[in-house]
């Protein structure tokens, strides 16, 4: 990956931001997902960002190369799915900035099967990532945004929050639950001015997606690659959508411009859900 990163735009200055699932990849990673490059979004944009994770010598390495371009980065251990990780790093947000303005929750898994490949295990296992881990995040966040009456929570869901496809049942439902209790957290939590929205990506290549290419068969590859290509905007450009352009969309609703949006989805899937 181009270590180049841009312009400091800073409609996210003076902002904390915790951002789950950032910390897998670094700057010399081919493909960076769309927490590490929402990371790099917000640096460009000013914040403060705690990259957090569990693989911590990515996360920590990742934290070092931006910090020695001149930006604010931190790197702290949190499993999503563990309430004392949660608790450990928002305390220690609040010890040490006495505050947080945004929280991304952007932490997940997904795997190749379909329903009927589909054990009750990894039926817990993704369940537990994607939305117990966004519960758990949003819960332990607002406890603190809260105390000074602001704040932006994102959290990441899916196009497979939307609609169905021949693909996993589990990521299916669990980002289906993302979207969903987005919308009842932003109504509970705006007598505290805190704002809840989600993000529904569609056909990026990320890591997740060069993870699961070296795990099935190519003929299952080629069905899934061209089950996707079924979006008008992917097939125009003729490529995948860069994550770079999620971390945009993320940014949006984390600044104030968007100060007044609240309980929606911002879908970027390239037209796919249009038809």
């Amino acid at each position: 990956m181009d270590s180049t990163i841009g312009v400091n735009m800073n409609r996210l200055d003076g902002k904390i931001a915790l951002i789950t699932g950032s910390g897998a990849e670094t700057l010399k990673s081919e493909v960076l997902g769309i927490g590490g490059a929402t990371v790099i979004e917000f640096c460009k944009e000013g914040a403060t960002v705690i990259i957090s994770d569990v693989f911590d010598k990515e996360g920590s390495e990742f934290a070092s190369e931006l910090k020695s371009k001149g930006y604010d980065v931190y790197y702290k251990h949190i499993d999503v799915t563990k309430n004392a990780d949660w608790d450990n790093v928002i305390s220690w947000i609040e010890k040490t900035f006495g505050k947080l303005d945004i929280l991304v929750n952007n932490a997940g898994i997904s795997m190749p099967i379909n329903l009927f490949t589909t054990t009750e295990a990894d039926w817990d296992k993704t369940n537990d990532v994607n939305s117990k881990g966004c519960f758990l995040g949003m819960k332990a966040a607002s406890a603190l945004m809260q105390k000074n009456n602001s704040g932006s929570i994102v959290n990441i869901s899916s196009m497979y929050g939307l609609v169905g496809s021949p693909y996993s049942v589990g990521y299916h439902a669990s980002k289906g639950a993302v979207r969903l209790m987005s919308k009842a957290a932003a109504i509970q939590l705006a007598p505290y001015k805190i704002r809840v929205n989600s993000v529904c990506p569609g056909m990026v290549m990320s890591p997740m997606q060069v993870r699961k290419k070296a795990n099935i068969s190519s003929e299952k590859w080629e069905e899934f690659v061209g089950f996707l290509e079924d979006s008008p905007l992917n097939k125009a450009k003729k490529e995948w959508i860069p994550t770079s352009q999620i971390g945009l969309g993320i940014v949006y609703l984390a600044s104030d411009e968007a100060q007044w949006v609240t309980g929606t989805d911002l879908v970027i899937d390239g037209g796919q859900t249009a038809q």
